[in-house]
């Protein structure tokens, strides 16, 4: 075992998420997950009984071809030290995994897509064909629905990104929801957002 797995073990034995634990290890979450599956089979090999604090397990690969995302993006000072987060769940409302990433100095409008663009980036990576995004932000929505148009330069980056992912599914619907209803990405977005404060 090298010393990123080493840290990483150490940052979920001190309660860091899978992802957070990966980052603080320098490692990518694929890569963490890899190494995580193959202590636990081997574990499973000689007997013991592991279990992880970590969300739960990564599911095999093309297991949700429909998935629902929530999404928020912060901004402490518009612009300033910013985040995304987001919850991924099944269309039964089962939690898959929530994320936050902090973004460096950034709009709260950045910060809107850069929380669609991790979301389905994961959403694809659980095998998602279908995704239903919720967010609070109707310009983005309205955007990446095409209702508005992008003059923004940095906006128009942004949504690029977000459109390549798009090209990788079937079918994607973007609903607004009122902020009160987001709160669980809401807390996220916030907390990438102070992690650039520490």
């Amino acid at each position: 075992m090298g010393k990123r797995e080493e840290v990483l073990i150490r940052s979920l034995i001190d309660g860091a998420t899978l992802d957070e634990a990966a980052e603080t290890a320098g490692l990518q979450a694929s890569r963490a997950r890899s190494f995580l599956e193959s202590v636990a089979r081997f574990a499973g090999a000689v007997g013991a009984d592991v279990a992880f604090g970590t969300p739960t397990a990564a599911p095999e690969r093309g297991s949700f071809p429909e998935l629902v995302l929530h999404t928020d993006g912060a901004s402490l000072g518009n612009p300033g030290p910013s985040g995304a987060g987001g919850v991924i769940e099944t269309p039964a409302g089962e939690t898959l995994e929530e994320f936050h990433e902090h973004l460096g100095n950034a709009t709260n409008n950045i910060a809107e897509y850069e929380a669609v663009r991790i979301g389905l980036a994961k959403a694809i990576e659980y095998g998602a064909r279908r995704v239903r995004v919720f967010l609070d932000s109707e310009l983005v929505a309205n955007q990446l629905r095409g209702r508005y148009k992008i003059k923004n330069p940095g906006l128009l980056d942004a949504y690029l990104r977000v459109e390549r992912l798009m090209r990788d599914l079937d079918d994607i619907v973007f609903e607004t929801i009122p902020r009160e209803e987001n709160k669980r990405a809401d807390r996220l977005a916030q907390t990438g957002a102070r992690r650039g404060t520490a």
